[in-house]
Formats: structure tokens, C-alpha cells, sequence
């Protein structure tokens, strides 16, 4: 932990494989936050329920996955969500269109289709 109790930080340009989508790496930009305590040792994030996020963003900055990791570097489910990796899709507009949830194992545990979750349109 940093100073105050907050975690450090540390960010790394590259994350495992396993947990980047199946897009070519030159279409993604990949961030990786890393929790430590003071000794320099990775720690669960409370909140989160992970010590490890990794995150991969598309050509037009859309964030198309989201993978949460062990301080040992296995993936883990996130605190709240159950799921330990979140895949989404965007249309040709770059809305949001689709969520994937997958399990510690790589199953796909749901599939939520975002159109779906948006109220109809006023018809007069």
C-alpha cells in the first residue's frame, strides 16, 4: 500500500494473451494496473477482488475487454460480477451493442445484448 493506505499502481503496456481479445494487436491498445503493498508484493485490490485488471481498448478507443487476475496471475472472478473476463462488442457507430462475461475457466457464463436493455422509442 502507498501512503494513506492507497494502493500503488503500476502499469505495464503489455498483459498476458490469454486475456486479450482475439483482435489483431495492432488494432488494440493494452493497459495493465497491478496492485502492490509495500513490500512491493502484488495484493488483492478489496474493492475489485483482484490484484491484477487488464484492459484492451480498439482502434477507435472503445474498451472491448476487461480481465481481472490473482496476486499469483490466474484469472479471478471480480468482487460483484462473478465474471473474470467481459468481452463488448460495437456496431459501426461504436455503440455498445453486446457483453460477454466469462468465468475463471475461459466459459462463457452469459451473453447480454445491449439494444435489448435500451427502452423502445416514443411511437406517437
Amino acid at each position: 500500500m502507498g501512503r494513506g493506505g492507497s494502493p500503488r499502481r503500476g502499469r505495464a503496456a503489455k498483459a498476458s494473451a490469454a486475456a486479450m481479445p482475439a483482435i489483431p494487436a495492432a488494432h488494440t491498445v493494452e493497459v495493465l494496473e497491478t496492485y502492490f503493498d509495500a513490500g512491493g508484493k502484488p495484493i488483492k485490490r478489496k474493492s475489485l477482488g483482484a490484484a491484477r485488471v487488464a484492459r484492451s481498448y480498439d482502434q477507435h478507443g472503445n474498451q472491448v475487454e476487461e480481465a481481472y487476475f490473482s496476486a499469483d496471475g490466474k484469472p479471478t472472478p471480480r468482487k460483484g460480477l462473478g465474471a473474470a473476463r467481459i468481452h463488448w462488442r460495437y456496431d459501426e457507430n461504436g455503440k455498445k451493442i453486446e457483453a460477454e462475461f466469462f468465468g475463471p475457466d475461459g466459459a462463457l457464463l452469459a451473453r447480454q445484448n445491449e439494444e435489448a436493455r435500451q427502452p423502445a422509442p416514443f411511437e406517437a
